[in-house]
């Protein structure tokens, strides 16, 4: 998979060893453990995990998705 470009070609690099890159990734390190957080034979434990990161995401990254 292609790391994601926003419109103008510009692409994150968080490989600093700085507090703020290390921060970001920890959130996304913690989203990626929610995501994986359910029990794989049941939908509805799935889409609950799904929503948790969502939820999660958007708290920590304040996303508005309106």
């Amino acid at each position: 998979m292609d790391k994601y470009k926003n419109k103008d070609g510009i692409e994150l690099s968080y490989t600093g060893d700085d507090v703020q890159s290390k921060l970001v990734k920890e959130v996304v390190k913690e989203a990626i453990k929610i995501l994986g957080m359910y029990d794989r034979s049941c939908k509805i434990s799935m889409s609950m995990a799904m929503g948790n990161t969502k939820k999660f995401l958007k708290t920590n990254f304040d996303i508005d998705t309106k």
